[in-house]
């Protein structure tokens, strides 16, 4: 290891003039002295730089800089035993909305001592822009719903874990039942049920049958809606939804509700209801063994070199490594493939790891210990710099196992 001089390192630019595996040693600058003692990883590159420094008590950021690819990764890596908390961050009321990254952990610290974070999953762009595609539950609320896409979940004790959420749902209605597919989420060929959690309406729609409940379960239909204009949420109550692909049979099912009629709506996730959720895809790493998908999620061009912001988990999920590597910019930063990535995680220590939402979204952010002041510590991709996004992966401090 190599002792850097004594001169205080304020940009990544100054990272890049020093030798790889870096030990900073901040005596003689203004902030109180650190010195960074990481042992060395066995990245599958060579790396022309490779600076650590410690930002909060168990939380240090690396940046890796190597021409071969050419690479610019930055590392946020979180010893979550040091009473440490991931939550999410959505910068609305609802599940529509989009904030830079910057912005949805600025906001969080008026609640909250933030150390950092990253955007997180893939969202829409027409429509209520900013809907993420996987799930996202905030504080325990279901928000958007999951559906066949991994998520990284904490639990009420504070564990992460990634994987697969599931759900179960029933409708009833004059002594007879039917199945919910989508809790915050439209399941074409199903029944939904939307809450006030996801906003305050559903968006435009043909070929759906929409039931307005107000109340709890249970509840009193208020309104059955057959136009393209979407219902509104009542406060407290919800909107049950019969997908444009549903059978028939379901949408007269729905027809038949009549304004006062009772109705009982039962929903639950599975195996657990997690505190918090946020989605991505591909799962890279699964029990330290790279997985198929990284080989064949969607187009080529997805799984090819591009600007990438994943996650990852190691020593028994007490330890955090968030990432983001640069990308689209030849002469300094060229992006990385699927593959690449889950290497990369692999290298960092990663037992199980998530592929999130990259490109021009991609951006990792942390609180400055001298300044306190949050910043971000990559080159986002976009001309116009760091992208509004759906949702965000935030470090706070609080213990809560």
């Amino acid at each position: 290891m190599i002792l850097a001089p004594q001169r205080c390192i304020t940009t990544y630019e100054d990272m890049r003039f020093f030798a790889p595996l870096l030990v900073i040693a901040l005596g003689g600058c203004a902030r109180t002295a650190t010195t960074v003692t990481i042992a060395p990883i066995a990245l599958p590159f060579v790396a022309d730089t490779n600076a650590v420094a410690t930002i909060a008590p168990g939380v240090t950021h690396r940046y890796i800089w190597s021409k071969a690819g050419p690479w610019a990764i930055n590392v946020l890596d979180v010893d979550l035993s040091k009473c440490y908390s991931a939550v999410a961050a959505k910068g609305a009321s609802g599940a529509a909305g989009r904030k830079k990254t910057s912005d949805l952990l600025s906001e969080l610290r008026t609640s909250n001592q933030v150390i950092g974070g990253v955007n997180a999953d893939f969202f829409s762009l027409t429509g209520f822009q900013g809907i993420p595609s996987g799930a996202l539950i905030f504080r325990g609320h279901v928000v958007v719903g999951s559906y066949m896409q991994p998520l990284l979940t904490i639990d009420s004790s504070g564990m992460p874990r990634l994987g697969m959420l599931g759900m179960t749902g029933s409708i009833i209605h004059r002594g007879e039942t039917r199945p919910v597919v989508g809790w915050n989420r439209t399941v074409g060929n199903g029944l939904s049920v939307y809450d006030s959690r996801w906003g305050n309406g559903l968006d435009t729609s043909s070929g759906i049958v929409e039931v307005v409940v107000e109340g709890g379960s249970p509840g009193r239909v208020a309104r059955v809606d057959t136009t393209v204009a979407g219902a509104s949420i009542p406060n407290g109550g919800s909107v049950i939804v019969a997908g444009q692909t549903a059978p028939e049979r379901i949408k007269q099912w729905l027809r038949s509700f009549s304004i006062g009629d009772t109705v009982r709506v039962a929903l639950a996730l599975t195996p657990f209801h997690p505190m918090e959720a946020v989605g991505g895809r591909p799962m890279l790493v699964r029990d330290g063994a790279i997985l198929p998908d990284v080989e064949t999620e969607g187009a080529v061009s997805f799984r090819a070199r591009n600007p990438r912001t994943a996650v990852g988990l190691a020593n028994n999920a007490k330890r955090m490594i968030l990432v983001v590597v640069d990308g689209r910019r030849s002469d300094y930063s060229d992006g990385m493939t699927l593959r690449e990535t889950a290497d990369l995680m692999l290298a960092l220590g990663s037992r199980d790891a998530i592929n999130l939402d990259g490109g021009g979204s991609s951006a990792l952010v942390f609180t400055d210990p001298a300044t306190k002041q949050l910043g971000v510590a990559n080159r986002p991709s976009d001309a116009g710099g760091e992208r509004a996004v759906g949702d965000a992966l935030a470090i706070v401090k609080g213990c809560r196992r």
